[in-house]
């Protein structure tokens, strides 16, 4: 197995300041294989975001394993007594130097059942005088160069009378379906035994689509993102004395309610104000109690009723309404030095098939001095991508020699899941155990090879990292007037990567000892939104 990618593009390979690629530690979703890597050199002359600079195929590393998996699909397959039979080759995990498949037993014993000690494929010999009903129970024995594992009762085969050839085989065209709805499409019509199923030619448009090998039922879940049109679909139904092919017209129309946007604009001057965050700054408790955000820009056509809502779990203040027409009012939630966070959740089609449901955070900076200091960062949201990563404008700073000023993120340190997956649980690291902060410190500290610790601040610490700023997830980098540095292809699990809001507080010193801020003056000047459409 090759596959090609840039180290700017997985996790699983770290690279040092001075050149030296690694695995990192712990990375065990790493399938073994051939990886060749583009790598980046970025220099004084070459930047972050230069084309210049990148050595494709500069680097092979070859991730090698014992055998780890087996699996035959299916799993359970009927064959017609004293008929021939072949399955296909089983999908293997693990290294493929020196591979080769051998039978370790056959329950009931028989000698009528053979492997291919090259491909891994199972047959039952023709005139094997096995009588109908018998159920032989195969295991199977994998080796390379790196091991030996048995693979208990990898595959059943059950001896019957008959399988009947595929002589009909079809689907109707689809009724019209609604634009992001879930359905599914079922054969219509199926004459033969043991078929399996499978898409051919599947249109990318389509990759949203998914098949039941053994049933042939095509369906799509709600939210998917197949564009409105009429497509082919074409599907392979196999079994082991033939095939067929067939086609349907899969239709998809317009969803009435269906939008992608709301936004209430800003006030510090970020244009055009759809690209930011809606973000507003106060600086006194009276302003946030004056504030009123009427609804600016949205693509909800036009005379469709909206109903409005505040999603309590996903917000740092409970101090926010909403009203009918979508505008926003606030009864408290100042604190100095703050930045808090509301999401909004507007549904169209409330009740019906095409019901949509849109989440947009909604953010207010409490802009105050804390012990004498004012930290502005403008904008005060920093929108990034996930997968490649980036740094946030400069903070203006106000009350304190600027050179003097240094700040690290210290405690409190919370996600807030917009559109992520279901998975990524939201919560405080410290608090909710599994949920998606939990994951993104043990990755840190599996690189470090210690067990995760949620009360440490050191995965977004400067200072913890500061021989070494590639491990942290992200840190306020002190050679860069303390903006917020987020490295890449670290907000991510087995699910994907982030949709959401991280928050911390930051702790400062004015007298430009470093050794002071874990003890410093406290605030929360800055909310990271994670999204890949950054």
């Amino acid at each position: 197995m090759y596959v090609k990618m840039s180290v700017e593009e997985q996790n699983f390979f770290k690279i040092s300041s001075v050149g030296e690629v690694s695995i990192v530690k712990g990375a065990s979703k790493i399938a073994p294989g051939k990886y060749v890597l583009d790598l980046r050199l970025t220099t004084a002359a070459v930047g972050e975001d230069s084309e210049e600079g990148i050595f494709t195929d500069a680097l092979t590393i070859d991730v090698t394993s014992r055998p780890l998996s087996l699996v035959y699909t299916p799993s359970t397959i009927s064959v017609e007594e004293n008929i021939a039979n072949t399955t296909a080759a089983p999908t293997f995990v693990g290294s493929l130097e020196g591979l080769a498949f051998a039978i370790k037993s056959v329950e009931p014993q028989t000698s009528a059942i053979s492997i291919d000690a090259a491909t891994g494929a199972i047959s039952m010999a023709a005139d094997n005088s096995l009588p109908i009903g018998t159920v032989c129970n195969v295991t199977v024995t994998a080796t390379n160069k790196y091991g030996t594992v048995d693979f208990e009762n990898a595959l059943t085969m059950k001896v019957v009378a008959y399988i009947a050839p595929i002589e009909a085989f079809s689907y109707e065209d689809t009724e019209e379906i609604i634009q992001t709805t879930a359905f599914e499409h079922q054969v219509a019509e199926i004459v033969g035994d043991e078929v399996a199923y499978s898409f051919v030619n599947l249109p990318t448009e389509l990759a949203d689509l998914n098949i039941d090998t053994n049933t042939g039922t095509i369906s799509a879940k709600k939210g998917n993102t197949i564009p409105v049109g009429e497509y082919t679909v074409t599907v392979l139904a196999k079994n082991n004395k033939n095939e067929k092919e067939t086609s349907f017209k899969l239709t998809v129309i317009e969803n009435p309610y269906f939008f992608t946007y709301v936004h209430w604009g800003n006030n510090i001057g970020m244009s055009p104000a759809k690209d930011y965050a809606t973000q507003y700054r106060v600086t006194s408790k009276d302003e946030l109690l004056d504030l009123s955000l009427p609804l600016a820009e949205s693509d909800i056509p036009e005379g469709i009723e909206v109903e409005w809502s505040i999603d309590e779990a996903n917000s740092s203040v409970s101090n926010a309404q909403i009203d009918e027409d979508g505008t926003i009012t606030f009864t408290g939630g100042w604190a100095d030095g703050r930045v808090n966070m509301i999401l909004i959740k507007a549904t169209t089609g409330k009740g019906t098939a095409g019901e949509i449901t849109v989440k947009t955070p909604i953010f207010v900076h409490c802009s105050a001095p804390v012990s004498g200091v004012t930290i502005n960062y403008t904008p005060f949201v920093f929108q990034v991508n996930p997968r490649t990563g980036g740094t946030s404008a400069v903070p203006t700073l106000e009350g304190v020699e600027p050179d003097k000023f240094l700040a690290d993120y210290r405690r409190t340190f919370s996600f807030y899941n917009i559109n992520g997956p279901e998975e990524h649980l939201t919560g405080r690291v410290d608090k909710v155990n599994n949920g998606f902060l939990y994951i993104m410190w043990k990755s840190y500290f599996d690189t470090k090879g210690k067990s995760t610790n949620t009360g440490s601040k050191d995965p977004v610490s400067y200072y913890s990292n500061v021989t070494s700023l590639s491990l942290p997830l992200l840190y306020v980098d002190a050679t860069n007037g303390c903006a917020i540095k987020v490295n890449p292809n670290k907000w991510k699990d087995d699910y994907g990567y982030a949709n959401g809001v991280f928050t911390g507080q930051i702790t400062f010193v004015t007298d430009g000892n470093s050794g002071g801020i874990n003890s410093g003056k406290q605030v929360f000047p800055i909310a990271i939104w994670f999204d890949t459409k950054f």
